[in-house]
């Protein structure tokens, strides 16, 4: 059950979000242009969940191993020198990553301890949140695809339980 939670984390973190942003919008258009009572306040957590959605996004693209590519320059070098160039993508990508999670982290320290709120009312650190854990997550997710690429397996499902 755990890893059926842990394959799918993104992808139902997305729907719930995505869901959840398309109600808002609905909302927000009927209260406007039906009742004319504008909820514009709550406008703003659409914007503010979509920073979730990218980073999640990102995550499970990279997971599926769906990120776009420079293809034509990698189908050009032969298979051993494709293998050498998965390991120097992984790492650039990595360190990119992780060093977003690193300042992302070091923002969301600096976005609780001064207490900044948004004009809705939550921490602002909640939406901050999003870059260190969606760069985090990135990371993870493409040692895994990585690795599930390296031994031939195309999908985390089909993936063996050892990993």
């Amino acid at each position: 059950m755990a890893r059926k939670i842990w394959e799918n984390l993104e992808e139902g973190a997305l729907c719930l979000l995505l869901v959840f942003m398309v109600l808002i919008t609905f909302v927000t258009v009927v209260t406007r242009y039906v009742f004319d009572f504008p909820l514009s306040y709550i406008d703003q957590l659409v914007p503010n969940l979509f920073v979730w959605v990218t980073f999640l996004g990102s995550s499970a693209a990279v997971k599926h191993r769906a990120h776009l590519g420079l293809s034509m320059i990698y189908d050009a070098f032969p298979g051993r020198a494709r293998a050498a160039l998965d390991v120097v993508i992984l790492l650039g990508t990595c360190a990119l990553f992780a060093v977003t999670a690193w300042y992302g982290g070091k923002v969301v320290a600096l976005e609780v301890e001064n207490r900044m709120m948004s004009s809705l009312g939550y921490p602002s650190w909640l939406i901050g949140l999003a870059v260190p854990l969606g760069s985090g997550l990135f990371v993870i997710r493409a040692v895994e695809a990585w690795w599930r690429h390296r031994r031939g397996a195309s999908e985390p499902a089909a993936a063996s339980p050892g990993i």
